[in-house]
């Protein structure tokens, strides 16, 4: 019995010192006292101390994620998360202009030395939101790993930030904000995904940005006003699967480069002021599956079927507005035969359209080209009777013209001038008048 006794007194020991230290705070106090400040500076008004007055990493708020580092011994705060997503992910929403400034205060560098994710969704959204950054560098922990910034039209500012301050960055994420100014210059070796897109960056795209990309794998910076031309640095980044340029200003060639990114996938060029026409080196892109180089106007050239040839895999190519001549060539249907949507409307585009083409006329896009009719060979082979927007070539040719008496006007007496007396009609003796005049001569 008093072994019995004995044993239940140790594991109730044991039970109570387990409770005792998971109620323990594991949570630094200055990492526990730096996310109060953190929730207080983006929504002052919700009384975070009183509703989670324990360890934050135990029973703190959603978008504070914490990890054991030490082993066990303590935890740290590794994520953050702000602004409201949905009910799902309900991170603490932002209703403080003045929480712009974490990203220039030094706050989140001094309190959380661990940190390696920042996320901030939806938190500068609105007219009163508005609050320009000052212009100081961004101080953010040196162990950042993810930076995502996203739908924060009312951030105002510059991306004050550089490879020396956050050497670990693997993902950099700014859409939809009002930053503006140039694109950082400085490489960032570690960058796997970099997407700076719906904003107001400026000037050209710095080619020592680039060189210093060598493990990106997305690279998007659409929707800015990014002036200049591609860099040819860009076809150097190999690991490259998804390149974005689309809604920029700009200008100049394709760069050939490009050609030997051969583990791309999305390649949106559309919508500048690119000329040049598609280069034929393009067909080194042999993973691609989608193309956008519509909205160019002054690209140019021909269609480049021979640069499809060889891109089996292929299921979207956007060339619409974009200034093409010539005829459609008929190895397109080969070519393209797997695609889902062909856009060649808006061009300069003439002639029949290959009868080849008959089984994409569901998934092609011709009309608004100048001289681009259907052959009734072509009406013969699609499964459907038409592509839209584009007539037959028989539509196409002039009617028969039905000849008409002409009929010519009379001339109008002058208002100035009194017209001069007609003269009498000659007198017509018709046939009976004739017999009448013989049969009295008779009698």
């Amino acid at each position: 019995m008093r072994m019995i006794l004995g044993r239940l007194l140790v594991v109730a020991v044991l039970a109570a010192a387990a409770a005792a230290a998971e109620s323990a705070p594991r949570l630094p106090a200055a990492e526990q006292e730096g996310v109060y400040a953190v929730l207080e500076a983006v929504n002052p008004g919700f009384p975070w101390r009183a509703s989670f007055p324990d360890d934050l990493c135990l029973a703190g708020p959603h978008g504070v994620s914490c990890d054991d580092d030490d082993g066990g011994n303590a935890s740290h705060v590794v994520g953050i998360s702000l602004g409201y997503v949905s009910d799902f992910s309900a991170n603490p929403s932002c209703a403080a202009p003045s929480a712009a400034t974490l990203l220039t205060s030094g706050l989140l560098a001094a309190s959380f030395p661990r940190l390696r994710s920042l996320f901030v969704y939806g938190c500068f959204v609105g007219d009163d939101d508005a609050r320009p950054l000052p212009p100081l560098p961004w101080r953010l922990p040196p162990t950042l790993q993810d930076l995502v910034l996203v739908n924060n039209p009312a951030l105002t500012g510059r991306l004050a930030i550089s490879a020396a301050s956050l050497p670990l960055l693997r993902r950099l994420v700014v859409a939809s904000s009002g930053l503006s100014g140039d694109l950082p210059s400085t490489p960032f070796p570690r960058l796997e995904q970099l997407v700076l897109s719906g904003s107001r960056f400026a000037g050209r795209i710095p080619s020592a940005l680039v060189q210093g990309l060598a493990n990106v794998k997305i690279l998007d910076l659409s929707s800015n006003l990014l002036a200049g031309g591609i860099p040819r640095a860009i076809g150097g980044l190999t690991q490259l699967v998804k390149l974005d340029l689309s809604s920029n200003t700009l200008a100049g060639p394709i760069p050939g480069e490009l050609g030997g990114l051969a583990s791309l996938e999305l390649l949106d060029l559309s919508n500048n002021r690119l000329t040049g026409g598609v280069p034929a080196a393009l067909r080194g892109m042999t993973a691609i599956r989608e193309m956008y180089l519509s909205g160019n106007r002054r690209l140019g050239g021909r269609v480049p079927a021979d640069m499809f040839a060889g891109l089996k895999g292929i299921s979207a190519v956007g060339l619409s507005d974009a200034g093409l001549t010539g005829t459609i060539p008929a190895s397109l249907g080969e070519s393209l035969r797997n695609v889902t949507y062909l856009g060649l409307d808006g061009n300069l585009l003439e002639g029949e359209v290959p009868p080849a083409l008959a089984k994409m006329a569901g998934r092609v896009r011709l009309h608004g080209n100048r001289a681009v009719c259907i052959s009734p060979e072509f009406l013969a082979g699609a499964p459907r009777p038409r592509i839209a927007g584009v007539p037959s070539c028989n539509a196409t040719q002039a009617a028969p013209v039905t000849r008409r008496p002409v009929v010519m006007p009379v001339p109008l007496a002058s208002a100035e001038k009194p017209a001069a007396a007609a003269a009498p009609p000659p007198m017509r003796i018709g046939s009976c008048v004739v017999v009448a005049m013989l049969l009295l001569m008779l009698s």
